[in-house]
């Protein structure tokens, strides 16, 4: 893990340097809310409150943090750190540690099928410092950065399906312990790891119909046993995540299979997100770049290796991923996407929970079957007349020309060190906020909410120790109706803070306060309880701001 984690340590190297707990990559949109997700489970365990919902945002009613990539997971497991050093170094050592633990997770799964150990490197390399797991830690998306648990899950399931040489028991209570894991840091990753689950053991039986008879008691015991732990484990958590009374009713977002898609073109094409070493812009390759070097050499792979029947399945899983990936458009360039129902995953987008899977978030997967792939691709050409056309230098030379061919094409799109913001808390926020009483509710401009695009409040909330509740939040919260609350109806209260945090509507020159609005804010200050307002210069009308 420790040698695994050292690129990471490079990534974030101006965050460690400069002072973890003093920086965060940006005072921003998510990955400031990824610090609030951290600071909360610390705040919540020692006042003895649940990680899973939380009344500090939103009041009175709050939010369900299961229905968002709240990852109560790690803020739990690092809550000590929080405690001690603060929520902003908390999520830099989460940040840090996600892709190390991803490559780990994938070195073991790696390790069960091919028995070259550097094969098992390269492999986890690969799979931890993909484009998906980079961009994500980049964009403070932990719930899609660490993916240690489905290659983990990878590992039973081959226990349960193949060697069969554990305890049913064993083998039951592993799994589950993992799947309630992956869904305290993603259930939408759950669901995907699911989704592809099905489809690997379906695959995996047909292509060894002989061995079904038996060896299928020993799997559907142990699958029962998941079963029966799981319900225990999930049944609570999965409840509340759709039943309970915070709960969004419908998809989190709109049209979310023609919006959050991979783009076929992107598998070797990282076009305008490319950037060079060592840049300090926010960029970087889509989700799903890989590289006609990655490409390359998975395609060698798979001719090297096409008579290990093992690497047939995982080929088709990750064949099958990347074209769910795709969503419901086929984008065979920048200027012609094909909208087709024909493509998979347009199938399953009106089904409930399988509603709000992202797309593009399947491109995971396919890059961890892709690195199992390489693995087994490299184990294969190792054994291959060994000592013979293929000496010790030369198994040394082509580990090393095909790690270079896979990984420098990806790498070098990367912004690294990743360029990162020292957080400076407003006036108020580093002084006042201290001496107001606990759990007092402050309305605060800039508005934090999904539609204002706004954060800040969020993250200074959590770098003042969660002491006071903050009007709004940059969250999803159940709308009205089906989905999510966006800037609400016209002269609503949340449409006027919206507004003026925006700078769409007022102006200095043009900025209109009707009777309706003003009482419908004052009506929304006092059903929120807000005992302070706290207007700061940071946002684009801050005088009209004070005047409201």
């Amino acid at each position: 893990i420790a040698f695994f984690t050292l690129p990471a340590v490079v990534l974030w190297w101006r965050a460690w340097s400069v002072g973890a707990a003093s920086t965060v990559r940006c005072a921003c949109l998510d990955p400031a809310q990824q610090v609030w997700f951290i600071a909360w489970p610390a705040y919540a365990l020692k006042h003895l409150m649940s990680p899973f919902s939380s009344m500090w945002l939103w009041p009175p009613h709050g939010v369900d943090l299961l229905s968002n990539a709240s990852t109560p997971m790690v803020g739990t497991v690092l809550s000590p750190v929080t405690w001690w050093f603060g929520p902003l170094a908390a999520t830099t050592l989460a940040l840090t540690l996600a892709p190390g633990l991803s490559a780990w997770g994938c070195w073991v799964a790696c390790r069960r099928l091919v028995t070259w150990l550097p094969a098992c490197w390269v492999a986890g390399l690969v799979f931890g410092y993909s484009p998906f797991v980079v961009q994500s830690v980049a964009q403070g998306h932990l719930s899609t950065g660490l993916l240690v648990f489905p290659p983990l899950v990878l590992v039973v399931l081959h226990e349960i399906l193949v060697r069969q040489r554990a305890s049913v028991w064993w083998c039951g209570i592993s799994l589950s312990a993992l799947l309630l894991g992956q869904f305290l840091v993603s259930a939408e990753v759950l669901a995907i790891t699911v989704v592809l689950a099905v489809i690997g053991i379906v695959v995996t039986a047909a292509l060894n119909p002989h061995r079904v008879a038996g060896q299928l008691p020993f799997a559907l015991r142990a699958f029962g046993i998941t079963g029966l732990v799981s319900l225990v484990l999930l049944a609570g958590p999965v409840w509340y995540m759709l039943n309970g009374p915070e709960r969004i009713k419908g998809p989190v977002w709109s049209g979310l299979h023609n919006f959050f898609v991979a783009q076929m073109f992107s598998l070797w094409d990282p076009g305008r997100y490319r950037s060079p070493l060592w840049s300090t812009a926010l960029q970087g390759p889509p989700l799903q770049f890989a590289g006609f070097g990655f490409l390359t050499v998975l395609a060698v792979s798979v001719v090297v290796a096409w008579r290990r029947r093992g690497m047939w399945g995982i080929a088709i899983v990750a064949l099958v991923a990347t074209v769910f990936s795709w969503g419901g458009i086929l984008w065979l360039s920048p200027h012609h996407p094909i909208i087709s129902n024909w493509l998979p995953w347009s199938w399953f987008t009106n089904l409930p929970v399988l509603d709000n899977i992202s797309a593009v978030h399947f491109s995971a997967m396919a890059d961890l079957a892709a690195a199992l792939i390489i693995g087994i691709g490299l184990d294969t050409l190792r054994w291959s007349n060994p000592g013979r056309w293929l000496p010790a230098v030369g198994r040394i030379a082509v580990l090393g020309g095909a790690t270079a061919l896979v990984m420098l094409p990806m790498w070098l799109t990367y912004e690294a060190p990743l360029a990162v913001d020292t957080v400076e808390l407003p006036p108020w926020y580093a002084t006042a906020a201290h001496q107001v009483p606990e759990g007092s509710v402050v309305a605060s401009y800039p508005f934090p909410a999904s539609a204002s695009l706004v954060s800040q409040p969020m993250l200074w909330q959590a770098v003042d120790g969660m002491h006071f509740r903050l009007a709004g939040g940059y969250i999803k919260v159940p709308g009205p109706g089906v989905g999510v609350i966006g800037e609400g109806p016209p002269d609503s209260a949340t449409r006027t803070l919206d507004d003026l945090t925006l700078g769409s509507s007022p102006t200095a020159q043009h900025f209109s306060l009707t009777a309706t609005k003003l009482e419908n804010l004052r009506t929304a200050l006092r059903t929120w309880s807000s005992a302070y307002i706290v207007v700061t210069d940071t946002g684009v009308a801050p005088t009209e701001a004070a005047a409201v």
